[in-house]
């Protein structure tokens, strides 16, 4: 006979989850709360943003145009629709967006916990809290695993997604018992929100009734209906995730941060992946250490020769037969094996890449098959060889070093600095942990004033750029930054120029070195044949861009006396950008020196028509109407360039020239 379930077990659950994760209150946002929250340009638009968060892809709201370069696509809307309504309530708060993460964990605690009693139908024997349902949700509880999703605002795609799943379940186990269409319906919706947080949903089109097959005799006919409707609500985020984003899950990209098996053969690609496998399950045993970095080369790549690869192989093997041998038996243990398996089989890397080696949210899900295993052997199987006491004991010790681990793991996700700073420890070789941690140093260096402190940190963030260099040569965060560093700590521009050519040598587009070379270059370089130089580089690597050409063509104008050099250049700037006004002041001040007015004229007259405002220009068009006896005009210009620049003696003496010609006092 079936015992009722105990109140008591809701409230101490709840309670229980909710209070692990307090101390997530006081955190700041970190890590992919950036690309989601405070960053996102929907988000941050509250109630206006969600028509954008709904029909663009996820990632759109950070990257704009440029999402796509994210490997595989996002659509996970329902957690940014939230994040919206939030920064309409309560002004993007992070302390309210962690205390609503633990509201939803807690309460899909409490909803496992429901489910399982369902589905388990532990006898009246047994006291409610020595019930493998109460053990197995005690345990996912605590596990130390979950940080990585609760303790990140980010991760309430996981939260969502299984809850609304476990709500979808719920409310199919109140159909096959009641057959009340209504019950369908909320199938539908829940569901439809589980896919909407996040695509793991879709493995729960397996493992939904995978699970009813285990626990439960219903014919075939009992199953159609509620898989139409799951089915369907699969298929309909399917349509819309297709209209919304172009990429598909099989594209791979180039890059090794976004693809980390770029480097990698067949075969290393695969022994890798086991690899991970193999730690996955380390993880779920013993979550230590913890990190939010599994970049390359954090795990290394590595071959079938490798130990640990074929101890991976071994392992999968035996669980993949239990699995087998325990579907027709409908063994326990099976049902849990098929469970960690589907749901962590499309972020496994073996189907397609997911853009890191692995990833502790991955586990999200996929470790309540242990904590099953662990529970049902707690309760099942010890009792007949040893005292309860001894059993409550045990499971204490494991959940208590759990939660100390899990309580403790919160504080290093108090911000980005703690996160990075913690994690560039354990994922030494990562390349992207030490330029992330290096980036954060950077960040708060270029907003302090005091330069003495200012260079302290930009001397710590060094090591760790040259270190996220030294595992990838083609980052070109690190490679630009480490060069600004440089610039900005000793005034060494060469040493910044020689990282930023790195950078073009395989990235020839990069926008943060073509933003900042102008600006340093123009206003701040005084040194014309490096200039040159780097101009020359510039044009070697990206011919097609128009600045090395225009800012090569002016330094020849200006600084030498090889104006038909000038004229080369300017003339190739001309035909990248016809339209641009300052190339056409440039050509005609070039011409003027070569004594060819007529053309001279000619495009300072063009660049003045396209609305150029410019003193210089000003100045020519002045002279030029001078030489022509037009002194009149002449005189407009001149008067114009001071007008622009009041304090320049030279137009002051251009003005006084041209009013003496005119007769004029």
């Amino acid at each position: 006979m079936q015992v009722k379930i105990n109140k008591n077990a809701y409230i101490i659950l709840f309670l229980f989850a909710a209070l692990l994760y307090a101390n997530t209150i006081p955190n700041e946002y970190a890590l992919d709360d950036k690309m989601t929250i405070y960053k996102n340009d929907f988000t941050l638009q509250g109630f206006r943003g969600i028509k954008d968060i709904l029909t663009k892809d996820s990632m759109a709201g950070m990257f704009g145009s440029e999402s796509h370069t994210v490997v595989g696509g996002r659509y996970r809307p329902l957690s940014l629709v939230t994040f919206a309504i939030e920064q309409d309530l309560f002004g993007g708060n992070p302390h309210i967006s962690h205390f609503i993460n633990i509201l939803l964990y807690a309460l899909s605690v409490v909803l496992l916990y429901k489910l399982l009693f369902k589905l388990l139908k532990p006898d009246k024997k047994q006291k409610w809290w020595f019930t493998v349902p109460f053990f197995t949700a005690i345990l996912f509880a605590a596990h130390p695993l979950h940080t990585d999703a609760v303790a990140n605002i980010k991760g309430r795609d996981e939260i969502l997604c299984f809850l609304f799943c476990i709500a979808a379940f719920l409310h199919i186990l109140n159909y096959l018992h009641t057959e009340k269409i209504k019950e369908l319906l909320f199938v539908f919706v829940f569901y439809f929100f589980a896919v909407m947080s996040k695509e793991l949903a879709i493995t729960f089109l397996f493992v939904i009734p995978a699970t009813v097959y285990f626990f439960m005799n219903h014919s075939i006919k009992k199953y159609l209906p509620f898989m139409l409707v799951i089915a369907s609500g699969a298929i309909l985020y399917l349509i819309i995730r297709v209209n919304v984003i172009d990429s598909s899950l099989s594209n791979e990209a180039n890059s090794l941060l976004n693809n980390p098996f770029a480097e990698a053969t067949l075969s290393s690609k695969y022994a890798t992946i086991f690899l991970s496998l193999l730690l996955y399950i380390k993880l779920i045993i013993v979550p230590h250490p913890l990190t939010w970095d599994y970049y390359p080369y954090h795990i290394p790549l590595v071959e079938f020769t490798d130990w640990r690869v074929i101890l991976s192989i071994i392992i999968y093997v035996a669980l993949g037969t239990i699995a087998v041998w325990g579907w027709r038996k409908k063994n326990i243990y099976a049902w849990a094996i098929w469970v960690y398996l589907a749901t962590l089989s499309i972020t496994s890397n073996l189907f397609f890449t997911i853009g890191a080696f692995m990833s502790e949210r991955f586990l999200y899900v996929s470790l309540l098959g242990f904590c099953v295993v662990l529970a049902n052997v707690s309760v099942k199987v010890l009792p007949k060889y040893i005292s309860k006491k001894y059993i409550l004991f045990f499971l204490a010790i494991i959940v208590g070093a759990y939660s100390i681990k899990t309580i403790d793991r919160n504080t290093d996700w108090k911000n980005n600095l703690t996160l990075f700073g913690n994690d560039v420890k354990i994922s030494k070789n990562s390349a992207k942990g030490n330029s992330s941690y290096a980036s954060e140093l950077y960040s708060l260096a270029e907003k302090e004033k005091d330069t003495v402190k200012r260079n302290k940190l930009f001397k710590e963030a060094i090591p760790h750029f040259k270190k996220a260099i030294e595992i990838y040569p083609n980052y070109a965060e690190p490679l630009v930054r480490l060069g600004n560093i440089y610039y900005m700590m000793n005034g060494d521009y060469k040493t910044m120029f020689e990282y930023y050519i790195k950078v073009l040598e395989f990235n020839p587009a990069a926008k943060d070195v073509w933003g900042n070379s102008v600006g340093v270059l123009e206003m701040n370089v005084h040194d014309v044949p490096f200039e040159l130089w780097v101009w020359k580089e510039y044009r070697r690597l990206n011919p097609a861009m128009f600045d090395p050409w225009f800012y090569a063509g002016k330094l020849y104008r200006t600084y030498t006396e090889k104006q038909d050099s000038a004229l080369i250049l300017l003339e190739r700037a001309l035909q990248i950008n016809p339209d641009d006004a300052k190339v056409l002041k440039e050509m005609g001040i070039t011409y003027g020196n070569k004594g060819e007015f007529d053309k001279a004229q000619k495009f300072l007259l063009q660049a003045e028509q396209k609305g150029l405002r410019d003193a210089e220009l000003y100045r020519f068009l002045g002279v030029i109407n001078g030489i022509n006896a037009n002194d009149k005009v002449a005189l407009e210009y001149f008067e114009k360039a001071l007008e622009l620049d009041p304090q320049n003696r030279m137009y002051q003496q251009d003005i006084a020239v041209a009013k003496q010609r005119l007769g004029l006092k």
